[in-house]
């Protein structure tokens, strides 16, 4: 069977049947910043890194010279503080980041040159290091070019999503990003191709105990992943809650604020 992958970020994530209903916006949301869960990191992030991600999850009524402005300032510091593999894997997050806050301005072009961007720097660095958060920023940017370009890159592509996640996993076992990116799969494909008891049981874990390193980013991502998974079974008032939840932490993240008048 073809194993498709989905990761959530309610407006940007699709699923291969026409028929199914896209939620779309992180990650998911959630997942990830690496562009995701950089709290889960052992690089030496820099500040500006996480103000332009912050930004690009609270997008209401940003423009894209102000996403382009914050970028041009990470990736200054990036290259004037960093080398080596580092280096590039911070770069290759902020190629992410930037992709995503394409994607939610609608410019689908611009959108898959810096996730694409994003992916080939992490083949390079993955050539020479095995580094978690290459795998993670890899395999985040799949997911995200999965929503966007044609099906058949889903098809072929979909898959690595998981066996990225476990690589980073095998790597630091703590490592929030990956397991929530690995448990994905379980959340948003629609029946019979998800697992939603499991799927739900690994976000428990993921938000509810103290096994796996989280920052703001990643719970905001399990948060919606939950509330997704909530709106699978047809939970209306739980899926409400936990979307609510997640706004809690980015006000004006432009996903979250899209789906919740569908629901209601």
């Amino acid at each position: 069977m073809l194993q498709y992958v989905i990761l959530f970020d309610m407006k940007e994530k699709i699923f291969c049947s026409r028929t199914f209903f896209l939620i779309v916006v992180s990650l998911f949301g959630l997942l990830p910043v690496v562009a995701q869960g950089a709290g889960a990191s052992a690089l030496a992030y820099p500040e500006s890194y996480f103000s332009f991600r912050d930004a690009m999850l609270n997008g209401r009524g940003k423009t894209a010279p102000e996403f382009e402005s914050q970028y041009a300032t990470v990736v200054a510091v990036v290259e004037a503080t960093k080398s080596g593999w580092e280096r590039d894997v911070l770069l290759a997050g902020c190629d992410y980041v930037l992709g995503r806050a394409y994607r939610y301005l609608g410019d689908t072009k611009k959108a898959i040159m810096y996730f694409d961007k994003a992916i080939e720097i992490c083949k390079e660095v993955l050539k020479k290091h095995e580094v978690a958060e290459a795998y993670v920023v890899y395999a985040d940017a799949i997911s995200q070019n999965c929503s966007i370009k044609p099906k058949t890159y889903a098809m072929t592509q979909g898959a690595k999503i998981k066996t990225l996640a476990k690589k980073a996993l095998e790597l630091d076992p703590s490592y929030g990003a990956a397991k929530y990116l690995e448990n994905s799969q379980n959340i948003f494909p629609p029946a019979p191709f998800n697992d939603l008891k499991e799927g739900m049981k690994n976000l428990d874990i993921l938000l509810d105990t103290n096994q796996f390193r989280m920052d703001e980013y990643d719970v905001y991502s399990a948060l919606s992943a939950r509330a997704y998974g909530y709106l699978q079974q047809g939970k209306k008032e739980d899926a409400l809650y936990w979307y609510q939840k997640a706004l809690e932490l980015y006000p004006d993240n432009v996903a979250v604020l899209e789906i919740i008048p569908t629901i209601k």
